[in-house]
């Protein structure tokens, strides 16, 4: 994080904000995503899964009749995981855009993702595919951004990033009778999961990622 450069107050900004974050994991989480999807909606048939818990918590969730201490424990430990990947993916993001605060604007994010996601298509020799590509940009950000706590739906801190990246964790649960009951996590991030998300929170409409985002804030809140 001594890469940063500019005046040191704004150094000790970010390193306060982003306090618990570690860019090499950010960096390890930003590969992983990008590994999981070939094109927009379409997984990548070789992508791992990505996990977010430590063996400890593993060995706690596979253990029968778990205790309300256990189950409080379970969750408490997910929800610290999350921000700290969530610290930790957003720091890198803000070393990559030269950013000194720890919040991302549109512009920074756009400026990421034209990178880091979609460089690979070499957007910029394509203008019309380029103002597509854009226009998914700026509803994933409107999307993220709008998960904030403080209201400032400008910018995506950590908190958003949090919401962001629990919620891509989250599966839909079905009964019996295959009828939607909610949703459910294990601590993963699976690619063909990933893929609908991403494709979703690439679309402007309310989809489901966006009930996730919102479940995802409630849960981050405590407010489910």
């Amino acid at each position: 994080m001594q890469n940063f450069g500019g005046n040191p107050s704004s150094r000790t900004t970010i390193l306060s904000e982003l306090s618990n974050g570690n860019a090499e994991l950010g960096e390890a989480f930003a590969i992983i995503l990008n590994d999981m999807v070939g094109q927009s909606g379409i997984t990548n048939p070789k992508a791992e899964p990505f996990d977010m818990t430590s063996k400890s918590w593993r060995m706690l969730a596979a253990k029968p009749d778990k205790t309300p201490d256990d189950i409080k424990k379970l969750d408490e430990d997910i929800l610290s995981s999350v921000r700290d990947l969530a610290e930790s993916y957003l720091l890198f993001i803000a070393k990559q855009t030269r950013n000194l605060t720890g919040k991302i604007d549109y512009t920074q994010y756009e400026d990421y993702l034209l990178k880091y996601r979609f460089g690979r298509y070499q957007s910029e020799n394509k203008p019309e595919y380029l103002q597509k590509v854009k226009v998914q940009i700026r509803n994933a950000f409107d999307k993220i951004s709008a998960c904030s706590i403080s209201g400032d739906d400008k910018l995506i801190d950590k908190n958003d990033m949090a919401v962001y990246i629990y919620a891509l964790a989250m599966k839909s649960k079905q009964d019996s009778s295959n009828k939607f009951v909610g949703f459910e996590m294990d601590g993963f991030i699976y690619p063909e999961n990933y893929a609908v998300s991403e494709h979703n929170l690439f679309e402007k409409d309310d989809n489901l990622f966006s009930v996730k985002l919102r479940t995802a804030k409630k849960i981050l809140n405590n407010e489910l």
